[in-house]
């Protein structure tokens, strides 16, 4: 399938309001595209994720629910006869209102009175992380084409999980992850902690963000030894780029024979992770429902193929924005600590949001 292709049908599915899903992995050129012939869209339970066949997106709440949207494979188009055949089909969207994109924006004096708030609470030893998120709202000049979005995406940022989707009731998503939540193949599984963003350049990692990153690792690495999962690797921590950002990170690789059967328990004990959420997990999680004044939808949640042509990897739905026809809601966050700045913390949040609102120049 040709970029033009990709771009016209991308744009022709949401206009009709077919549930679909395009993506690419990270360092590949192939684009994968499935669509959904129906508008019901499936729930499934975390722990019946083995037996799944579809694109996986799981909200942030599903750490409480246990439960994330599949989207059905009915149609993988391959062709430029189903190209023409997908043109053909009706329009879902008619008469119909759009999903509801109403959501709290925040202004930099309020996002630095609640950071300023919780850096005290952390320093006061109430948790020892917690990720404090926002939504910036972008209204767009000219009428959204989410597939030229999506090809731009693509053409700018070649090492991340790019991805576009849309699922009634769930609305409108796009984003370009760095982060790498599970991958399960023959031989291993894989998991990353990931923390710290710094322009890219020469990178130094300060005590602080080597530290959030070294929580992340240890929390995953517990949980692990909760499931009785014993021979894995740690690799890292490293230095990986985004586009035009660098991230602390560290690779976790297990044998797959090590996951078989507890593939479900991994992913309820590992969502929300404390690069999202925070640590403890379950109290950062409460926190951060009482003081964010917007809903994260899926924004932190997880994302991506599972059991689609060979291929099982989701990512943590990061640099994510959920759009409409002329208005962008663009997802960012940061990981507080006891030493975090405020500032500071708002400056990285600047840095992160470029990662969409550069493409979003477009419209």
């Amino acid at each position: 399938m040709t970029t033009d292709n990709l771009t016209h049908i991308i744009s022709v599915l949401w206009t009709k309001g077919f549930p679909f899903a395009a993506w690419r992995l990270p360092g590949q050129k192939e684009v994968h595209l499935i669509i959904q012939l129906t508008e019901t869209v499936q729930l499934v339970d975390f722990k019946d994720i083995e037996s799944v066949k579809g694109f996986i997106i799981a909200p942030f709440k599903s750490a409480h629910t246990g439960k994330a949207y599949v989207l059905q494979p009915d149609l993988l188009p391959g062709s430029l006869q189903e190209l023409k055949e997908i043109e053909q089909l009706p329009d879902f969207r008619k008469d119909k209102k759009t999903e509801d994109m109403l959501n709290e924006v925040w202004d930099k004096e309020v996002y630095l009175a609640k950071a300023r708030q919780l850096i005290a609470d952390l320093r006061s030893r109430k948790l020892k992380k917690l990720v404090l998120s926002r939504v910036i709202e972008k209204r767009l000049q000219k009428e959204m084409d989410p597939g030229l979005m999506f090809t731009l995406l693509n053409e700018k940022y070649a090492d991340s999980f790019n991805y576009i989707c849309y699922l009634p009731g769930v609305g409108s998503w796009i984003g370009a992850s760095p982060e790498l939540f599970l991958k399960v193949d023959d031989t291993y599984a894989e998991t990353v902690s990931l923390a710290g963003t710094k322009p890219s350049g020469k990178i130094h990692w300060t005590p602080k963000e080597t530290e959030e990153q070294a929580i992340v690792t240890e929390f995953i690495t517990s949980r692990l030894d909760e499931l009785g999962i014993k021979n894995y690797e740690v690799h890292g921590p490293e230095t990986v780029l985004a586009g035009k950002v660098g991230h602390l990170a560290t690779r976790i690789r297990i044998p797959a024979e090590e996951v078989r059967n507890k593939t479900g328990k991994l992913v309820s004990r590992l969502h929300p992770t404390p690069a999202v959420c925070g640590m403890p997990q379950q109290e950062a999680f409460e926190y951060i429902l009482k003081t964010e004044d917007h809903q994260r939808k899926c924004y932190t949640g997880f994302i991506g193929p599972w059991q689609l042509q060979g291929c099982s990897e989701l990512y943590v739905n990061l640099r994510c924005a959920e759009f409409d026809k002329k208005i962008v809601h663009v997802f960012v966050g940061g990981g507080l600590t006891a030493s975090s700045v405020a500032e500071a913390e708002w400056e990285e949040t600047e840095h992160k949001s470029k990662t969409l609102l550069s493409v979003l120049e477009n419209f």
